[in-house]
């Protein structure tokens, strides 16, 4: 498939305030992690200044930077009359000298206006220079998701119709609808498109609006770059369409600055093993044999703009390796679940050798209803149960969850949960129901002591998107309690592999970094020790 010179538009490089033990701090640090995950080059900012202190952190990003020639300084701006950062055209003139690319306002953070009464000034110079600016919604101590302000935004970008703006966010969910009619109003509107863990979402924004409307980052180090990196890496675009997102696009934005010199020929440290040289070199996955234990099916969300037919489901499962999918219906976890495991069992005995059906129930019908529909489940060829209960109102832990989990344990099924509580009822229904193989759906920290008590407990890997993430729950539950999950048709198969097939396992566990990856992804996990329990084995 071919390499590419990846441009991450959103990078960190100082001490965070949410920084952890293992987070790259330095620009020595940081560019090892690069090579790591193959990303030729970084706009990077320093966390004072996007934190709490502009003044002091974009000088210090300058330095930093000075003797990198793959790091490139941002800077966060602030509203004018705060004397705080120098006059719009004095800032502008400042950042062509020292090579600044691009500026940020990170306007929940410092309660900045995007109202024309407060920033028309400092938007006005940056567009007669065609300066890029970012727009950051989230607070440092609180990335919460759906917080772009999209009135200002298309205001803004309407406004000025020459100044380059990028909406960069935490995350882009069920605000998704706002951002499509946002790029159809603002041709000079674009989107980094990390904070878009939504399946196909590249696809559908490069064919409605082109690919020149993404930008690429990770988020380093707060996020691995595997998640990010991977979702683009094997999206179905053209060789240009990928090229242009990854570092094009970034590079063609920051060409404004004369002072700037890229930097894409890079020789990358060696790779860990041949599954990390694999996706990092976007060779194909097809020949790989991964199990996945976390899927959705349904062709309408309130949150996703779902298209594909089942067919692309499998074609897309195939390209990367994944031989099997637990799946349960999105119409579960909204108002109908009869409607919604009727469609799952259509898709199993579509593909009965690539679909586990699970049957979703909804505690408010009451245990006789629940029950009837699990017996139904049974008839249509259902070999789990799904709860949902936080999208659908019910305590997580309510007592009709007893319901289920002791049908599983009478027929031998899967129980998976979005989140099954605290680790005392974890552990109380482990041990009630010793027959029943209870998977946390999402990636929960706080049942390490269950799982080694109780054989009967997995951990789902969504989101490991997390630095270090997949390497600390390695270390905390063993690879062989962890399985692949990837949260399909929500979020992407790929994006969900990325942080595992990144990951720098080795040494954690005993045997080779290959072998762990390969537990978590499921060819040995999840197949040798769940599905013969399904009797596909």
């Amino acid at each position: 498939m071919g390499t590419l010179a990846h441009f991450d538009c959103h990078c960190h490089l100082g001490r965070h305030l949410l920084m952890k033990e293992s987070w790259p701090e330095t620009a020595d640090e940081l560019l090892a992690a690069m090579d790591h995950f193959g990303i030729a080059e970084a706009l990077v900012i320093d966390p004072l200044a996007m934190g709490g202190d502009p003044v002091t952190g974009n000088q210090q990003i300058v330095e930093r930077t000075r003797d990198y020639p793959r790091l490139h300084p941002a800077w966060v701006g602030l509203t004018t009359h705060s004397r705080e950062t120098p006059p719009p055209n004095e800032m502008v003139a400042q950042m062509r000298e020292l090579g600044v690319g691009a500026l940020y306002l990170f306007y929940g953070q410092f309660a900045v206006s995007l109202a024309d009464w407060a920033i028309d000034d400092l938007l006005a110079a940056l567009e007669a220079a065609r300066v890029p600016l970012f727009l950051c919604p989230n607070p440092v101590r609180d990335p919460a998701v759906d917080q772009t302000d999209w009135d200002s935004v298309v205001r803004i970008g309407r406004d000025f119709p020459e100044l380059p703006v990028v909406v960069t966010e935490n995350r882009i969910y069920g605000g998704q609808r706002y951002m499509y009619e946002g790029l159809a109003a603002c041709p000079n509107l674009r989107v980094d498109l990390t904070g878009i863990w939504l399946h196909k979402r590249i696809e559908f924004i490069c064919k409605q609006f082109g690919a020149d409307r993404l930008v690429w980052s990770s988020r380093m180090p707060a996020r691995t770059p595997g998640a990010s990196k991977m979702q683009l890496d094997y999206s179905d675009l053209s060789p240009d369409e990928l090229a242009a997102i990854a570092g094009g696009n970034m590079r063609d934005l920051l060409s404004w600055n004369a002072n700037i010199e890229f930097t894409t020929d890079v020789a990358y440290s060696e790779p860990v093993d041949d599954l990390h040289r694999i996706v990092r070199e976007r060779l194909p996955l097809r020949d790989e044999t991964f199990y996945d234990c976390h899927g959705h099916i349904g062709w309408g969300s309130n949150r996703h703009v779902i298209q594909d037919k089942p067919e692309d489901i499998v074609a897309e499962m195939d390209k990367l390796g994944v031989r099997s999918i637990c799946v349960f219906s999105f119409a579960g976890s909204q108002p109908d679940e009869v409607y919604g495991n009727n469609e799952c069992a259509k898709l199993i005995q579509a593909y009965p050798d690539r679909f586990v059906g699970f049957t979703m129930v909804n505690p408010h019908r009451g245990a006789e209803a629940m029950l009837e529909e699990l017996e139904r489940g049974l008839t249509l060829g259902m070999q789990g149960i799904k709860f949902a209960t936080s999208f659908q109102g019910y305590p997580d832990d309510g007592p009709l969850v007893d319901v289920a989990c002791k049908f599983a344990d009478d027929h031998g099924q899967f129980v998976l949960h979005h989140n099954w509580g605290s680790a005392q009822q974890m552990r109380r229904l482990c041990e009630t129901y010793p027959n029943t193989l209870f998977i946390s759906g999402h990636s929960a920290a706080h049942y390490v002591e269950v799982a080694r008590d109780c054989p009967n407990l997995y951990i789902c890997s969504c989101p490991f998107h997390g630095w270090g993430q997949t390497e600390a729950y390695v270390e905390m539950y063993g690879a062989d309690r962890i399985l692949f999950g990837s949260d399909l048709m929500d979020l992407p198969i790929a994006w969900g592999l990325g942080p595992i097939l990144y990951a720098r396992i080795t040494g954690l566990v005993v045997g080779s970094a290959e072998h762990v990856r390969l537990h978590i992804g499921g060819r040995l996990q999840l197949n040798r020790l769940c599905l013969h329990r399904l009797g596909l084995q």
